[in-house]
Order: C-alpha cells, then sequence, then structure tokens
C-alpha cells in the first residue's frame, strides 16, 4: 500500500476499540481476511508492531496506543471537514478583508456592515480604506479579498462588477452660484478647487476633444480636510453628490453638475477571481449592490 488509506485507518480504530478483529468485521461489515490485511498494510508502511495477537482478542502495543491517537485526531478532522463543507453554503462564515475609499466608506460601511451582521454573524469583515489605486494594488496581491474601485483598469486575475456611474459635480457652500446652473468645463479654469489627487486626474485632460484646465489651489488626500475647506467657502472641489451626501440634503453645501457627460466615476465591486465563488464572498457581494441601490443616486 503505497499510501497510507483513511479506511484502513477507520479499520485500526475500530479493532483497537473493540479489542477484536473478529469482533470489529462483523461491527464494520468487512470480511475478516480483509481487515486483518489492512492492519498488517498500516504495520508494514510504518514499521513497527501495533497489535499483539493474543488467545482471545488482540492488544495494542505502546506504538498502537500512540498511533491510535494521531488516528483519532484524523478522522475528527475528517468528520469536522466535511461538516464546515456541507454547512458552508447556507451559512457563509469566514474571514474577509474589503477596501473602499473614505468618501465610499461613510456613505455606504455602515449600512454594509450591519447588514453583513444581521445576515452573516458567521462573517468576520474588516475593512481597509485608501485611494483606489491603492485598493487596486491590495487586490492583486492578495492583501484584501474585496474592494469598491473607481474606474479601474481591468484585469484577468480580478472579477469586476459594475455598480453604479456618477456624474462629478462643482461642490460648494450653499448659494455659491445657482442651483439649476450646469458648470462648463471652461469655467474650471476659473474656480479655485481643492482636489484629491484621484479626482484631478478623473476631471482633468481632454474632454470631447478640448482640454479641461484645472485651477487646483491644493491637492489634499483627506477628503475630511477638503470637507472642512469647502464648507469655510474657502474654495470649491469637484467630486461626485454622493461624496457629500448628508452635507447637500441639509443645504450647509450645493452641487452643480459639470457638463461633462464623457466624465463620471464609476464604481465597481472587484474580487479576486481565485475566490469570486467563496459563498462568502458572493453574499457580501449581494449586499454591496442591494446597499449601493439603496444609498447612491442611480
Amino acid at each position: 500500500m503505497p499510501n497510507m488509506e483513511l479506511r484502513s485507518i477507520k479499520y485500526f480504530i475500530g479493532v483497537a476499540e473493540l479489542g477484536s478483529i473478529s469482533r470489529a468485521a462483523e461491527e464494520l461489515g468487512v470480511v475478516q481476511p480483509a481487515l486483518t490485511r489492512h492492519i498488517k498494510q498500516l504495520e508494514e508502511e510504518l514499521g513497527v508492531t501495533l497489535l499483539n495477537r493474543l488467545p482471545r482478542g488482540v492488544q495494542l502495543t505502546a506504538a498502537g496506543r500512540e498511533f491510535l491517537e494521531y488516528c483519532q485526531r484524523i478522522t475528527d478532522e475528517v468528520s469536522r471537514a466535511k461538516h464546515e463543507m456541507t454547512t458552508l453554503g447556507s451559512k457563509p462564515k469566514g474571514s474577509l478583508v474589503f477596501g473602499a475609499s473614505p468618501t465610499l466608506g461613510q456613505v455606504l460601511m455602515p449600512a454594509i456592515i450591519e447588514q453583513c451582521l444581521l445576515e452573516f454573524p458567521g462573517i468576520f469583515l474588516r475593512v481597509i480604506e485608501a485611494r483606489s489605486i491603492r485598493l487596486h494594488e491590495l487586490l492583486l496581491t492578495g492583501a484584501i479579498d474585496m474592494a469598491i474601485l473607481t474606474n479601474p483598469v481591468g484585469s484577468h486575475r480580478l472579477n469586476l462588477q459594475p455598480l453604479v456611474s456618477e456624474p462629478l459635480c462643482v461642490v460648494g457652500k450653499s448659494g455659491w452660484c445657482p442651483k439649476e446652473n450646469r458648470i462648463e468645463p471652461s469655467r474650471l479654469a476659473d474656480i479655485a478647487l481643492v482636489l484629491t489627487p484621484g479626482m484631478r486626474a478623473l476631471a482633468g485632460g481632454e474632454s470631447q476633444g478640448k482640454k479641461v484646465r484645472l485651477n487646483v489651489i491644493a491637492e489634499i488626500e483627506s477628503i475630511e480636510t477638503i470637507r472642512c475647506i469647502v464648507k469655510m467657502g474657502k474654495a470649491l472641489t469637484i467630486v461626485p453628490a454622493s461624496a457629500f451626501q448628508e452635507d447637500i440634503a441639509n443645504e450647509s453645501l450645493q452641487a452643480n453638475r459639470i457638463n461633462m457627460a464623457d466624465r463620471q466615476r464609476d464604481l465597481v465591486l472587484a474580487s479576486r477571481t481565485d475566490n469570486a465563488d467563496l459563498p462568502a464572498v458572493r453574499e457580501l457581494s449581494r449586499i454591496v449592490r442591494g446597499t449601493v441601490k439603496l444609498k447612491m443616486p442611480q
């Protein structure tokens, strides 16, 4: 027998517990010569005597007692693994690392975490906030399992699910210009802007064949710092309206859509292709999509 079989291990446990090959054969539903052959094959493979044959029954040797402990642990682990795998689809569990940008985190993550805890308390969720480009890198290196990315570059190593596309807006203190006005790209050169690096890259460049010039007076990583500056009336910013959803709703800030049909923030739910079919990943994907539909303007 080139490799130890689980069947032989189970047979050995039966013989050891009953103290008799004949009784074990009857209990296990196997003919006695076959059972004896399995025990001998185990002894040959291990190079030790496991049982002392007595006139009436068998007795474990010292090696047999030690091997029995290993066998019992093996069968316990196999049973537990079988139970876990058969119940995994109905009750997802495990640890997942989820990534989102700070702007999305405050809008979506409280509801996502609440729903996840309600439906699947067996899932331990760890959330990392970072810029989309950094989250993309973490996904590719396997440091995180899932993330909401902004305008990502496709990869065969990632499973991408589009969530929502958001137009870009100029946001300032309420009343900074008439609410109904759309902002032409040409005006952006005359507006003092504080932007995140990602939003500067997304809003700048060419739009509809024309160069978009931005008057960026400061580039700031923290969206909270930008929020404070804008609420003080010191500058304006460019973001999707959802980034300052609460401030816009209570009219402390005002969002005016930029008239650029080819420029928007595309949110995509990304997971690694090697784990996209795991039950926990599938269920969390469903929760994220439902939350985005509920919380984000469509």
